[in-house]
């Protein structure tokens, strides 16, 4: 009974509406059913019942014999069957009924007090079953054996008339039922389709409609307001990161001035090494709370070569990436924030591995995929999920001679793909390496893509033990 209940109450709330709403209805359809079906065996009873005392009536004013036989026969003929009993033989062939049956019963209450009848069973050869007997005053009986009730057909005008009777009822209430459940479920979906495609960045103020019912109207309210001030918490954090990196700028051009001017080349050098590491990170931490993917607008571009060239500026300094797909390709996206995503994978790539390649592949329905394969140690399975995370560095795994990032460049290039609507994902490469693999739809369906990656949350990945990696930069 619990698993039930926990069923119902966690169900959708338009099937609670409608099970409420139904099942009165249906109950009442049965109960009405049964009332009928035991009130429509009173016009058989009684139209009988009345045939009989008229029978009765003109036997009695019958004048001869003759007459009262004619006026058997006829009836007879009708479909009640009648038969004259003198006294002996209604004493000696009428019984008491064995079988009960029901339609005589009902037929014998109909006559009341107005005649002496009773329900007996015929004895005698050749004429065996139960019949209403009405007794005469010189003691002779009449027994009447009627016609059984014929059951109702179907398409009978008696059932469809009590079906027209039914139908008038409950057509209605299922009708403001589901028109209850619709208007009642309407906002919510609403509410959730909205906040599927809610954005820290984009879109309006407010995106939940405030208007209807008191209730949906103060949820709309709620969470409007719990929308502002997620919206003012991330603005106010991103202002503070902005103005800590801004001002660092002051002492690190300081520091660097004074590094310059010293006299031991070693010091002098580490120094500066570090000065650069500081600045990078200020860079990469304010190019990632930048957003521009959020403000960038959409263009028709051609990717191969966005992507040539992008390998090409790391080709000039001796770094070895290379293009592999079609040579023309027009596609729409947002190129500043693709080719900066691009760039940080291969940037990663170079930096753990010795050669990466970029390709580049169209899909069916106008989308791309685009893989960066790099033949380094990898990335290993339980890592995967928080190498995208900001700010986390797989520093166990590296080497010691690599040259370390800041943990942000993953995060960027996941930001710039759900942007685009599209997903991003880390796989083996053969027989060794990485291959983060990008697929991007086509504009016309970012939006829906997008909405579903927002919608479906990501499954933890199982925890396993580290082994090595070319963890994200």
């Amino acid at each position: 009974m619990s698993r039930w209940r926990s069923l119902f109450l966690c169900g959708s709330i338009r099937r609670q509406i409608l099970f409420l709403a139904i099942t009165p209805v249906l109950v009442m359809v049965l109960v009405v059913s049964l009332l009928h079906s035991a009130e429509n065996k009173a016009p058989y009873a009684s139209k009988v019942a009345i045939r009989i005392q008229t029978v009765v009536s003109q036997l009695d004013a019958a004048g001869s014999p003759q007459a009262a036989e004619a006026i058997m026969a006829a009836t007879s003929a009708t479909g009640l069957k009648v038969e004259r009993m003198s006294a002996q033989a209604a004493r000696s062939e009428l019984a008491p009924p064995t079988s009960g049956d029901c339609d005589l019963a009902d037929i014998h209450k109909a006559f009341g007090a107005s005649l002496d009848a009773e329900v007996r069973r015929r004895t005698s050869a050749g004429s065996e079953g139960d019949v209403i007997a009405v007794r005469l005053p010189d003691g002779a009986a009449l027994a009447f054996a009627p016609t059984p009730r014929p059951p109702l057909p179907l398409l009978h005008p008696e059932r469809l008339f009590f079906a027209m009777k039914i139908l008038i009822i409950v057509v209605p209430m299922l009708l403001l039922s589901i028109y209850a459940g619709a208007v009642i479920m309407a906002p919510l979906t609403s509410f959730a389709r909205a906040a599927q495609d809610l954005s820290p960045d984009e879109g309006p103020d407010r995106p939940f409609d405030e208007r209807g019912p008191r209730e949906i109207s103060a949820l709309a309210r709620a969470l409007n307001d719990m929308r502002a001030r997620i919206r003012d918490m991330i603005d106010g954090r991103t202002r503070m990161v902005r103005a800590i990196s801004h001002d660092l700028r002051t002492p690190l051009t300081r520091l660097r001035m004074r590094a310059e001017r010293s006299t031991d080349p070693a010091l002098r050098d580490a120094m500066l090494t570090d000065i650069s590491r500081i600045d990078a990170m200020i860079q990469e931490t304010l190019t990632y709370l930048r957003r521009e993917v959020a403000t960038e607008t959409t263009q028709r571009v051609d990717l191969p070569s966005l992507l040539q060239t992008v390998c090409h500026d790391f080709a000039n300094m001796d770094m070895p990436a290379s293009y592999e797909g079609p040579d023309r390709l027009t596609f729409a996206c947002k190129p500043q924030s693709l080719a900066r995503a691009v760039t940080n994978l291969v940037d990663n790539g170079l930096k753990f591995a010795g050669v990466v390649m970029v390709r580049l592949e169209p899909l069916p329905g106008g989308g791309v995929r685009i893989e960066v394969v790099d033949d380094g140690a990898g990335v290993p399975e339980a890592m995967r999920a928080k190498v995208i995370e900001p700010f986390f560095k797989g520093d166990a795994s590296r080497s010691s001679s690599a040259p370390g990032g800041f943990g942000l460049g993953l995060s960027i290039v996941h930001e710039v793909v759900g942007g685009h609507g599209g997903t991003m994902e880390l796989r083996d490469g053969e027989p060794h390496g990485l291959v983060v693999r990008l697929d991007l739809p086509d504009a016309s369906a970012a939006a829906a893509s997008a909405a579903r990656r927002v919608a479906e949350p990501r499954r933890p990945e199982p925890a396993r033990e580290p082994a090595t990696s070319n963890a994200a930069g």
